[in-house]
């Protein structure tokens, strides 16, 4: 079996968690106290991490879907396995469409949005086809670079002189109930209930220690990471603007000059929309994959890579038709779905656990 290291895991979970965090202002319906919403939500999102960890610790050598087959037998385990299929594949669907609207309106106008999604996927398979030891060296060599970028952008802002902190006052202005309201179920459950599609990988790893330390430390540096961009983009733009602005991210880098030289420097913008969207894209998209294949028992996940690309891209279309209907019906979505599997089907599965061992029942645990 194919190994990835602490190393490779970790940024795998900080490219994902980039993707999905650092381009958007997560939290600011609570308007000034948005960065409240994010400490709150870092903290609470270790509590899913523990209980994704606790989870997968019970099977260090499986993924969701043997996991659900071992707790709850194969005639459930097997529809719930089913249902994770199609919730990755959605959610692959839905970061596709996003990603290529992003890149379509921001920077490639001109470029019908299905190339786009073709170019995306050309370079997604590759990388796919040579296996997730590949793709663990790719985030491995990448991460750092994404990174120095991301903390670049914040040293060139605070040099432009853009920042007014007062713009973060006055503080609690609209009580507990915004801050309450944005935090759930958005702001834990988006990014960090993401993790639970490292259900597919952490197996890969292999040490139950190394996986819940590393996950631990890459979910911490999150927090902190999405804290700090948010209020470098309220201090830079203003609670008002950076509310309706479709990437505040995109337009913090505008605003970037110091001395009429280092300024226009969009292009950075493209790369960390761009490789955002790949790394989220990806591990959905893999995590989907894996399951089809092993729900049907297909040795090789490689034939099922093209059928389901063609298929995502497909139904991005007909599901998404354009950016704003991605925004609309976001919400909405989240009560749907990410409340139920990212919260209630864990909970669940670990309750279920316990009260089978309690119970004296038999569920074949693979001690390490």
């Amino acid at each position: 079996m194919e190994k990835i290291s602490k190393n490779q895991l970790f940024c795998l979970i900080m490219m994902g968690q980039i993707g999905s965090t650092n381009l958007w202002a997560l939290g600011i319906e609570a308007k000034r106290d948005a960065w409240i919403v994010d400490i709150i939500s870092t903290i609470a999102g270790m509590g899913l991490v523990w209980l994704y960890t606790s989870i997968y610790s019970k099977y260090p050598e499986k993924n969701i879907v043997g996991i659900t087959q071992s707790i709850l037998g194969k005639t459930l385990g097997w529809p719930l396995g089913f249902v994770y299929f199609m919730i990755y594949t959605f959610n692959a669907t839905r970061t596709t469409s996003e990603f290529a609207d992003l890149i379509n309106v921001t920077f490639l106008q001109d470029t019908p949005n299905l190339v786009i999604q073709i170019i995306f996927y050309i370079a997604i398979i590759y990388v796919l086809f040579l296996g997730i030891e590949t793709l663990g060296r790719i985030a491995e060599i990448i991460f750092p670079v994404v990174i120095l970028l991301i903390i670049s952008i914040y040293i060139m802002i605070i040099a432009s002189k853009q920042i007014n902190l007062k713009e973060l006052l006055p503080v609690f202005q609209g009580g507990f109930k915004p801050i309450l309201k944005a935090f759930y179920p958005i702001g834990i459950n988006f990014p960090f209930g993401l993790v639970y599609v490292f259900f597919q990988f952490w197996k890969y790893n292999g040490s139950v220690k190394e996986v819940k330390k590393t996950t631990y430390w890459a979910l911490a540096l999150t927090g902190v990471n999405l804290t700090v961009s948010l209020i470098i983009m309220v201090t830079s733009m203003g609670f008002n603007y950076t509310s309706v602005a479709t990437i505040p991210f995109l337009e913090v880098i505008k605003l970037i000059s110091l001395g009429d030289i280092i300024t226009n420097l969009d292009a950075i913008g493209v790369i960390l929309v761009f490789m955002g969207g790949f790394y989220l894209t990806i591990l959905f998209y893999y995590s989907a994959v894996l399951i089809f294949a092993e729900l049907f028992h297909i040795k090789d996940y490689r034939w099922v890579l093209i059928p389901l690309a063609v298929f995502i891209m497909w139904y991005s279309k007909i599901y998404e038709p354009n950016y704003p209907f991605h925004v609309k019906y976001l919400v909405p979505q989240y009560w749907q779905q990410w409340v139920p599997v990212s919260n209630i089907v864990p909970i669940m599965l670990l309750l279920i656990f316990y009260l089978k061992r309690y119970c004296n029942m038999e569920l074949n645990i693979q001690n390490k």
